[in-house]
């Protein structure tokens, strides 16, 4: 039995294709092998499929199997509603548990846990709370699971209050916050800058017996860095290291980015080269973050450098390394430079966005080649980027600097035909 699951599993998630459910079985019926396969294996393929992303063949073995005398059960249709909650195709995962209850199959504590994530995950709250109201008035006890889910998810949408209204409630359904349920929380207050009620719950959390982990130190140092209490991060930093806990990249690009953006770029640089010495991997994040830090401090030639040496790590700069280049080498006045990568971006199989040539036609701008600047807006939308708002205003200001009147006027006037302004 071992040896058929395997095979099945291989044929269904190694071919990008896929065979349907019907074709492996005559599959295996051609190679005389019979199969009588139970409720766990159906249950194994429909798991499979779901967390491989291939989930409408998930429903089609869902679909086949009553017909080999196996009835589908709330394990199947969990792993299914979970693989459509993940893409936020809420309204098909409550559509399966409509018909869930239309068979008489009864939604336990995981499906209830899956919807409320996949509202979270769409931005419906309200949907989730009242989820959360309708399971309990069905008799089923929620989990730390329920209750963090749903906390987290109020917290990124900064709704402090309504979270803490669910911890209320966790708290006296005798459901123990975890670790988990005061990180959510800490984001939360972070992300509405609120950082010492963050760092309250922080030092709350040891107080209580509960050691704060690596993602609750992310979280307050990510908050010290945003509010530019460099010293203080720096310091949280070591003390994760005397408690032995082991910064992660999160960590470290977090502090990266603080650094660079308090233009002490030494102190990050050297947090790179320690990366590498402890087998840190550093991530485009860590090198995008650097290299805006290098190019705000005039650092044009080491920027350069760097550029280099993440390309040589095997790093692939995205369309955000491309643009921090630039404006870096335009704001150093180093134009012809800036120029040489954005023609580079179409060899590197990168597409401009709008802010890239925002950034070129500045660049243009503030060196007067006005009429470069204005063929390359007309070439946007040739090579399918529309200027924005932003693009019409560098090039405007730019031809009444000059004395451009009239076609100043003429680019003003399109800027509103295209709802770009209001008249």
């Amino acid at each position: 039995m071992t040896v058929i699951v395997s095979t099945i599993q291989f044929a269904l998630f190694s071919s990008k294709s896929f065979f349907s459910f019907d074709r492996i079985l005559h599959k295996h019926v051609a190679c005389s092998i019979i199969l009588q396969f139970s409720k766990v294996t159906y249950g194994i393929l429909i798991n499979g499929l779901g967390k491989t992303g291939h989930t409408s063949a998930a429903i089609q073995v869902l679909r086949k199997i009553p017909q080999y005398g196996i009835a589908p059960d709330v394990v199947m249709y969990n792993a299914i509603i979970d693989s459509l909650c993940k893409v936020t195709l809420v309204s098909d995962a409550f559509h399966l548990y409509s018909e869930m209850l239309a068979k008489g199959i009864s939604p336990d504590v995981i499906t209830y846990n899956t919807l409320i994530y996949g509202l979270c995950l769409a931005g419906q709250l309200k949907e989730a709370i009242d989820l959360l109201n309708h399971m309990m008035l069905k008799n089923i006890t929620p989990d730390v699971r329920t209750y963090n889910t749903l906390i987290d998810g109020l917290c990124k949408e900064g709704n402090i209050k309504d979270a803490k209204s669910v911890l209320a409630v966790m708290t006296k359904d005798s459901v123990k916050p975890t670790v988990v349920t005061y990180n959510c929380l800490m984001d939360g207050y972070c992300l509405v800058n609120e950082l010492n009620k963050a760092k309250f719950i922080f030092d709350t959390m040891a107080q209580i017996g509960m050691a704060p982990d690596i993602q609750s130190y992310n979280i307050i140092i990510n908050g010290l860095c945003k509010s530019k209490l460099m010293d203080d991060a720096l310091n949280l930093f070591e003390e994760m290291r005397r408690k032995d806990l082991v910064p992660d990249t999160v960590t470290y690009n977090t502090l990266i980015d603080g650094l660079g953006k308090s233009r002490r770029i030494s102190c990050a640089s050297k947090l790179l080269v320690e990366m590498h010495n402890k087998g840190q991997p550093a991530d485009i994040i860590t090198y995008n973050s650097l290299l805006d830090g290098m190019f705000n401090i005039k650092q044009l030639d080491k920027a350069l450098v760097l550029f280099n040496q993440m390309k040589e790590s095997g790093i692939n700069p995205d369309i955000w390394t491309y643009n921090i280049l630039i404006e870096g080498l335009c704001k150093g006045g180093r134009l012809t430079d800036a120029k040489v990568i954005f023609q580079d971006l179409c060899i590197e199989n990168h597409r401009p966005n709008v802010r890239t040539y925002n950034i070129i036609i500045n660049g243009l701008c503030k060196e007067g080649l006005l009429e470069e600047a204005l063929a390359l807006r007309s070439e946007m939308a040739d090579n399918g980027c529309l200027p924005d708002a932003v693009t019409f205003e560098i090039v405007i200001r730019a031809l009444f600097e000059k004395g451009e009147n009239d076609m100043a006027e003429k680019l003003l006037q399109e800027m509103i035909a295209r709802g770009l302004l209001n008249g």
